[in-house]
């Protein structure tokens, strides 16, 4: 009942603006395919990937607010010596490669711009991987109208600031966005601020909800 009532209410509200997070739901961040197509055995592709792409450190690449150099050294001391090298190599080139456009993303996003919403990003990203990425792998960046990526700002999701940012930026009114992120702290981040947000699951499962949350 609460739920109908939720959605009901924010029909009243007519949303204009779209907003996305990147990775799990435009993009794919698989570090593992990264370094298994590296040419890495199973056992040192698992510790490199714990200890960087997954390791508590990544915030701070995503941050952006300390020089890369200094966070991949701490990262790289505690990787075992033999993987050091390889894995210096991953965190410097094959990390690039570890992001991919999901395939259905470039249709849903230029399906929704057809139908007159605005495009928007949010992303926890290093700026200088976002850059490359942006310009070399994004299938869908033509239908992007504007962005936040914590690299740029210093700011983290689901730090209240991150998403004032967006809002100050365009001038975009809270109750007329929706945003999907797969993580549910961002969403409840996101809901803080006044902005209608839904945990993302599947692409099959979004577009069931914007049925529900958008005139169709």
């Amino acid at each position: 009942m609460r739920q109908a009532f939720a959605q009901a209410e924010l029909k009243l509200t007519m949303i204009k603006n779209i907003i996305f997070d990147l990775g799990g739901v435009l993009v794919d961040f698989n570090p593992v395919g990264a370094l298994r197509r590296m040419g890495f055995p199973e056992e040192e592709v698992k510790e490199i990937v714990e200890k960087t792409a997954f390791a508590p450190e990544w915030n701070e690449v995503d941050r952006s607010a300390i020089a890369k150099e200094d966070i991949f050294a701490a990262m790289l001391a505690n990787i075992t010596e033999k993987y050091r090298e390889d894995a210096a190599r991953f965190l410097n080139e094959g990390v690039f490669d570890a992001v991919h456009s999901f395939g259905y993303s470039a249709q849903w996003l230029k399906g929704l711009k057809k139908r007159g919403y605005s495009i928007f990003l949010l992303t926890n990203y290093s700026d200088w991987m976002f850059d490359y990425h942006f310009k070399n792998e994004f299938s869908f960046a033509e239908s992007v109208d504007g962005m936040i990526v914590s690299g740029v700002v210093k700011l983290l999701k689901p730090d209240r600031e991150i998403y004032q940012a967006l809002l100050e930026k365009y001038s975009l009114k809270p109750e007329e966005c929706l945003f999907f992120d797969d993580r549910q702290e961002n969403v409840e981040g996101a809901k803080k601020c006044g902005i209608n947000a839904i945990v993302f699951k599947s692409f099959e499962q979004a577009e069931n909800e914007l049925k529900t949350y958008l005139e169709i």
